[in-house]
């Protein structure tokens, strides 16, 4: 029996069963021969030097940070490596190189079997315990305006109400930042770069768009379509197409907690939610959320935040689910906060399964054997350890596996996935432009602990 051996890249740790998408990572990440396997092994890999706006590493932080040789502004843990270039060569994928050609717009989605039981009719026991900008921090449950005492953190004294500063490892590479450098408030100030492009609509007429270079819309109509070419993908479950995928600008950095924050603002504004009276002026900049987030503190929302974090007003310390919810319901915003560990013999990746399948199941009529719903749901704040991305959607494989859907706004959105918006485009790949979107279990069972942020679900319209 011949051992099945996995393509890998020579120069980094990156590895997939797709051996061209290897030969594609190589391309695109080490153009010039990349990195040496030498640089990789390096103590300046290792135990990289702080940065001057970055204070030493914390003495019992245990995370290892890299800026991200690919160039792209990120500063990584060392062992999110090979998973972060693995996206980069999928959000740098074009459109010939996944055979995509168009065809009619308005293509008829068609029917598969019913969602598996195992993950449709489970209640897994669920943990509430608290959390970090990803597990190990403590955050408030809707109904009280304070956050509960950390029972633990590793850096600082606690103040008199037990609350303790947190380090490195929750608040990422700039945890004891002062403020942000010059350059890069002023770029967060004036925000993405503006185009106006004409398009022709479906029906044959032009029509003007503007687009920011961060931003794009109008994505999950396109996934709907590829996940209905995929021939692996037995149903698939997502939310509102009103929401909108931002992601972050070069050399931004860790911005992550913001970008989501405004992806769930994007679709209260298109979709007229709770609380879209305080978004009138669109979805606010990072610099206008950290301060809508102190505001929060102010108020009384998850205050403990600002004394774990030592406030977060101009500079890049990372955030997390109880800024979010603090500044949901600052501004009467309904949002339920809920944390999904491992209990008894179900492990954590399989209670977030069970919790979002449950979400879209609850406003699903499984009767029907469509294999594409299509909801008004809003779409949910994802966080593990040390990132969090905004959930989109379910998708239940034809071997009985499940992927999380995701709008991650580490990455932009790939050049082949901007052209076929607003058009129904056939692939002869899906799988490979869809990449970017899953996460599936061999992601997610890295990490003991996820939280989720839900906004308040519509209504069904009255008959």
């Amino acid at each position: 029996m011949t051992d099945h051996i996995t393509p890998s890249c020579p120069f980094c740790p990156f590895s997939d069963q797709d051996a061209t998408f290897v030969e594609q990572h190589i391309e695109y990440c080490h153009p010039e021969g990349g990195a040496s396997p030498s640089h990789y092994d390096s103590p300046a890999f290792e135990n990289p030097s702080p940065s001057p706006s970055t204070s030493p590493v914390d003495e019992d932080s245990t995370e290892k940070y890299i800026d991200c040789p690919h160039g792209c502004g990120e500063t990584i843990t060392t062992a999110e490596l090979a998973t972060h270039l693995d996206l980069h060569v999928a959000e740098g994928i074009a459109l010939d190189d996944c055979g995509a050609v168009q065809s009619p717009f308005n293509a008829e989605l068609s029917s598969e079997p019913d969602i598996p039981t195992d993950l449709e009719d489970r209640d897994y026991p669920v943990s509430q315990k608290g959390s970090k900008r990803g597990p190990d921090r403590a955050f408030a449950r809707p109904t009280s305006k304070q956050t509960q005492p950390r029972s633990h953190s590793p850096v600082g004294k606690p103040d008199p109400n037990g609350v303790k500063r947190l380090g490195r490892s929750e608040l990422g590479p700039h945890a004891h930042e002062k403020k942000m450098p010059t350059w890069l408030k002023k770029m967060l100030e004036k925000g993405g770069r503006t185009s106006k492009q004409t398009r022709i609509t479906t029906d044959g007429k032009l029509s003007r768009h503007t687009s920011v270079e961060n931003e794009t819309e109008n994505l999950i109509p396109v996934i709907a379509k590829l996940c209905e070419q995929d021939q692996s993908s037995q149903r698939v479950f997502l939310c509102s197409p009103k929401v909108r995928h931002v992601c972050k600008m070069p050399r931004e950095g860790g911005f992550c907690g913001y970008r989501n924050i405004q992806m769930l603002v994007s679709w209260i504004v298109k979709a007229r939610g709770p609380g879209c009276e305080h978004f009138r002026e669109g979805v606010p900049s990072i610099l206008e959320l950290q301060d809508l987030i102190e505001r929060a503190w102010d108020l009384g929302f998850n205050s403990s935040g600002r004394t774990e974090t030592g406030g977060i007003r101009g500079t890049r310390k990372f955030i997390g689910t109880p800024e979010a919810q603090a500044l949901f319901m600052s501004l009467g915003i309904p949002c339920g906060a809920s944390s999904l560990s491992e209990a008894g013999d179900m492990r954590a990746h399989d209670a977030l399964y069970q919790d979002v399948a449950s979400y879209y199941r609850s406003n699903c009529s499984l009767e029907d054997e469509k294999k594409i719903f299509m909801t008004d749901l809003p779409p949910i704040y994802f966080q593990h350890q040390g990132h969090s991305m905004t959930i989109i959607g379910f998708e239940i494989r034809d071997n009985g596996t499940a992927n999380l859907l995701v709008f991650d706004p580490m990455f932009k959105t790939s050049p082949a996935m901007s052209r076929i918006i607003g058009t129904s485009a056939k692939s002869e790949n899906p799988d490979r432009l869809l990449k970017a979107y899953r996460r599936g279990t061999k992601y997610l069972q890295k990490y003991k602990m996820f939280e989720l942020l839900k906004l308040p679900t519509p209504q069904p319209a009255q008959n």
